[in-house]
């Protein structure tokens, strides 16, 4: 597996199963990297060399997304998967920089101009609380309280609004909520 944007040190490294190779990609050495690159270098890795990428919450630090959806494609071996996360709507936040915020649209367009196919696109929601708290940063008073409170008020309104329906949001309902997600996970196939 290639983390891209990933490392040693990341915080999510643990919980990933031991048994299977890890190798990462970063700008930042303290994150520990297998490979250490500049910002949009080309990865110092052979063509068709992993069977699965990695590429949590990475893509919004990079100027040309595009260029890295590419090299991606070109390091994945044949019928190869991504899983990528993505903030939508979600504070601007640097490490090192923010750059933007790719719509459902732009990333079928993007992954299937770099070849990908079976592209797969989950928006990431909570409910109106939440994502109102998430979006203003819960700013005043009680921020952990109101946290709690945002999740709960959310439970509650799930409860009552599927009492009778299968859990999912559809028809205009679902498109509306879709499209104010606060990020995106994204699986495509080489």
């Amino acid at each position: 597996m290639l983390d891209v944007g990933g490392g040693g040190n990341s915080l999510y490294r643990d919980i990933l199963p031991q048994s299977v190779k890890y190798d990462s990609l970063n700008i930042d050495p303290k994150i520990d990297p297998t490979y250490l690159v500049g910002p949009n270098g080309v990865f110092p890795i052979d063509d068709n060399s992993y069977a699965t990428c990695l590429c949590l919450n990475t893509l919004e630090h990079i100027y040309d997304a595009r260029f890295v959806v590419d090299e991606i494609y070109r390091v994945l071996a044949p019928s190869g998967t991504v899983h990528i996360t993505v903030p939508f709507i979600f504070r601007i936040h640097g490490h090192p920089d923010d750059y933007f915020r790719g719509t459902p649209s732009w990333w079928r367009e993007t992954l299937t101009r770099a070849g990908f196919s079976k592209i797969e696109l989950q928006p990431l929601v909570w409910g109106r609380y939440t994502s109102a708290g998430s979006i203003s940063g819960y700013r005043g008073l009680f921020k952990r309280g109101r946290f709690h409170l945002s999740h709960f008020f959310d439970l509650l309104y799930s409860k009552i609004t599927f009492a009778r329906g299968d859990g999912r949001y559809s028809g205009r309902r679902g498109e509306r909520i879709c499209s104010v997600a606060l990020g995106y996970f994204i699986s495509a196939q080489k």
